[in-house]
């Protein structure tokens, strides 16, 4: 049974960006691209034995859907990798730290750092310098190595990650969490947790990591309450990490490992609830954003409110939306990026 996607939880994805960094040495670009997701399952419940659901599968949604980001490709090894495994700055390579064997820093002050996603004071330093990036494991040789977490080497567990080679850098992956680890990660993160992912794929000499959010479906860090979702896909690196040749660059290189991490995200600041605009008189607001230069707020609202309505209303939003959208200039991400989160909505 496939149903549609009402509210997804954290780590799904957003729109296209490459992000590369003058501290080392890069390889040709990676492409968003590369590595997508395919299908997407979320359990009934956060008990043993839930069962899971599809809530998105890209043969029905007529398209997979790419990295929110990627960074590289990088020279080098991917090392190294993190000691206290909290996010702290410094602390692992996507935090800011150091290639082992080269010194250079590909991510100083860490990677895919944004407004939606900012620097955090996770170590309680006073400063707001930790990335938040959590190293959960490593596939390497046809299995999946869990990374203890803060010390506790019982919240991740071998069967959260797997992978299969299907040519030489292309493959599939599968992120799959089991029901039970809201608790465990509750209990370590607080009332939200991991508001990304990420995969760094290592082949040859170089590498290049991949950052999966939720923007593109309206959607924040889920509490531990909240059902886990687990995520498929498939990867082609073949051009962009290569090997061989004068150049190094002439063939594609085969695999050598796949890191998958996970990023801790800030609590929410407490604020002052405002009552949201019902129905129409939201998309009124939405359209006098339009002008200001507020769009991808704008549409990012009235999406969620498709999805929190249903019958004559639901329609009266999405045929709203649309003639916004037709008002909105057609080269603007901001309109096909909410094209694309209105149809997963409606799907």
């Amino acid at each position: 049974m496939t149903k549609k996607i009402t509210a997804v939880p954290a780590l799904l994805l957003a729109s296209g960006l490459l992000a590369c960094s003058a501290h080392a040495a890069p390889l040709p670009g990676c492409h968003s691209s590369d590595v997508t997701i395919t299908r997407v399952t979320q359990f009934l419940d956060t008990t043993a034995g839930a069962t899971t659901e599809t809530i998105y599968d890209a043969t029905l949604a007529g398209m997979p859907v790419g990295a929110a980001a990627c960074a590289g490709a990088f020279r080098g090894n991917d090392g190294f990798e993190p000691t206290t495994n909290l996010g702290y700055a410094g602390d692992g390579l996507l935090n800011g730290g150091s290639q082992v064997a080269s010194g250079r820093t590909p991510f100083p002050g860490g990677t895919f750092i944004d407004a939606s996603h900012p620097l955090q004071d996770l170590d309680g330093d006073g400063r707001a310098d930790d990335p938040g990036w959590i190293m959960l494991g490593k596939y390497e040789n046809g299995r999946f190595t869990p990374s203890a977490v803060g010390g506790d080497s019982g919240i991740v567990q071998a069967s959260f990650f797997s992978a299969t080679e299907t040519g030489v850098g292309t493959g599939t992956w599968a992120f799959t969490p089991d029901a039970t680890v809201a608790q465990r990660l509750g209990s370590a993160f607080g009332r939200n947790y991991f508001d990304a992912f990420a995969l760094v794929f290592k082949a040859g000499n170089g590498f290049a990591a991949y950052d999966f959010t939720p923007e593109l479906f309206g959607a924040g860090a889920p509490g531990p309450a909240e059902p886990i979702m687990n995520w498929y896909g498939s990867y082609d690196v073949s051009d962009t990490l290569r090997a061989g040749g004068k150049d190094g660059l002439k063939n594609p290189a085969g695999l050598s490992h796949i890191t998958l991490w996970a990023r801790d995200p800030a609590l929410p600041q407490p604020t002052t609830e405002v009552p949201e605009p019902a129905g129409l008189g939201l998309v009124a607001i939405a359209a006098l954003a339009l002008p200001t230069g507020h769009a991808e707020q704008a549409f990012t609202r009235l999406v969620n409110l498709v999805r929190r309505t249903s019958g004559d209303e639901r329609e009266q939003v999405r045929v709203r939306l649309v003639e916004l959208f037709e008002t909105a200039d057609p080269a603007d991400p901001a309109v096909t990026k909410a094209r694309r989160a209105l149809s997963m909505a409606l799907f």
